[in-house]
């Protein structure tokens, strides 16, 4: 999992690292996770969120999916509040702003679990309600 420098400097290892690939896509050098840079415009329910990345043509490749909840909170530094992300790498996201996850909720059929990036929380929320999306292959 990559970390903050905050948590680095606490002796965490793994300092977070990525790098423009100039292409529309951003590589988690820690990961290996290579992830759609900009947010799109529309918001998705999470049904239509897992659609739009399957069918995402970006970078030169086709093998895009909505990422899990756990791939998704690699994104989060700790050490930024609002938004909890490196916004060099990833410009433009919302300050306020649930990014879904291809998770499930177990609890309740209905949710799937997701990201808040202006404060880095995870949570579920109601899988038909649009939110920002972020693709990952």
């Amino acid at each position: 999992m990559p970390n903050a420098q905050v948590e680095v400097t606490a002796g965490a290892p793994n300092l977070e690292s990525y790098k423009d690939n100039g292409d529309g896509t951003v590589t988690d050098n820690v990961t290996k996770l290579v992830w759609q840079k900009l947010t799109p415009p529309s918001n998705y329910d999470q049904p239509s969120a897992l659609a739009y990345c399957a069918s995402l043509r970006l970078g030169g490749y086709a093998d895009w999916r909505l990422p899990s909840v756990v791939e998704l909170v690699s994104l989060v530094d700790t050490g930024t509040y609002n938004p909890s992300i490196d916004s060099t790498m990833f410009p433009g996201t919302p300050a306020v702003g649930f990014y879904w996850s291809s998770t499930a909720y177990a609890a309740d059929a209905t949710n799937a679990w997701g990201v808040y990036f202006n404060n880095g929380y995870s949570d579920n929320n109601v899988a038909s309600t649009p939110y920002s999306v972020r693709c990952v292959r």
